[in-house]
Parts: C-alpha cells; structure tokens; sequence
C-alpha cells in the first residue's frame, strides 16, 4: 500500500501567486504527470541552487567566462524543467550575454539574485513538511540488459523529458550493462545537470548507442 504524499500537497501549495514564479502544472506536465520525480526535481534544485546566484558570481569575479557560461546555461535548463518560466526568461538572458559578450552581462546578473532567490523561497513553501518521495523499486528483470531501454533513453532525452532521469535511476544497472560504467556516468552526469544536448551527445558516441 502506497502513501498519499508529496504530490496533492504540493500541487494544493501552489496557489496563484506561486504559480507566476513556479507553474507546477507545467512542471508536472513536463516530466509526463510523474508527481514524485517532479518532486524530486523540485529538492534537487533548492539544494543545487541553495547558494543563489554566488557559483555564477564567483565564476565572473575569477574572469572565468566559459564557466559563468555554463552555469548560466545549466541553470536555465533546470529552471525551465522545473516550470519556473521567470527565471529561465533571466537566466536564457544572462546565457546569451555572456556567450555574445553584449556588454548586458551586469544587468543580467542583477536580475538573476532576485528571480532565483524568489524561485528558492517558492520552494521552501511548496517543499515544507513534505516527506521526501517514496524511492520506485526497479521492474522486475531490471538486471537483465535490454536494448530497448536504450531506444526509450533516447527517445525521452530528445524530447527533453526529465523522465529521462527517473529511468536512468531505476533502470541503472541495466543500462551500466549496455553502455558500460564510464559511458553510463557521462550520460547520468549531463542529465541530472538537465543538459540533453550532452547527455544525448555521450549517449550517441560511436560504437556504443548509434
């Protein structure tokens, strides 16, 4: 028997005003009505982004653009999964300035602390007293390696469908058998940073998922 958690209780936590800053329908939608990987989503975002805008920050304060870049491009990744419309819109921003060297990257950045502290304070109330989602159990045969769990990875990185990370956690040992361990890890690693482009990248390498 399976509790009633997360899910209704987020989704009733989201009133009007939430919804401007996190569209949970969207969200939701997004990762095909998967209630408790959107969940996990949602944690797994406050915690990535518990330090705010600082990563980006420090990154331009090193002069290190090509990071400040790629923070910037994870970053609206994620937000965009996760239905937080604005600060995708403020993080896509920043990403082209810093790619375009447009001279707005300043600007950008100060629209950025708000927009993501907003987001994480949205999330602490939808989050709050939320028990943590109950972990899936692996299919029965989940051992055994079967090729068309790799036609259906890629089919949902694709798409940019976050249910692509629930069927890299449950299905792992199975894939670990098609791709190989050092393989697995690259694909895992781009897709839990939300970035398809290189997850489907690694996933398509020669020899291995073509």
């Amino acid at each position: 028997m399976t509790e009633d958690h997360t899910p209704g209780t987020i989704e009733l936590r989201a009133g009007a005003a939430a919804r401007e800053v996190v569209d949970v329908g969207d969200g939701i939608d997004r990762v095909m009505g998967d209630r408790d990987l959107y969940a996990r989503m949602l944690r797994r975002f406050r915690k990535d982004y518990s330090d705010g805008d600082q990563p980006i920050r420090a990154a331009l304060d090193a002069g290190d653009r090509a990071l400040a870049h790629r923070l910037s491009h994870t970053l609206k990744g994620a937000a965009g999964m996760i239905g937080a419309r604005p600060l995708h819109q403020v993080a896509s921003a920043l990403e082209t300035a810093l790619r375009t060297s447009s001279g707005s990257e300043a600007q950008c950045m100060d629209a950025l602390k708000p927009a993501l502290a907003q987001v994480i304070s949205i999330l602490d109330m939808l989050l709050n007293d939320a028990p943590p989602a109950m972990a899936h159990a692996s299919p029965a045969g989940a051992a055994t390696a079967d090729p068309a769990l790799l036609a259906e990875l890629l089919d949902l990185l694709m798409n940019g469908d976050g249910a692509a990370i629930d069927l890299l956690d449950e299905s792992e040992a199975s894939l670990r058998m098609i791709l190989g361990d050092a393989q697995f890890e690259e694909v895992a690693a781009a897709a839990n940073e939300f970035d398809y482009e290189r997850a489907l990248g690694a996933l398509r390498r020669p020899g291995q998922a073509g």
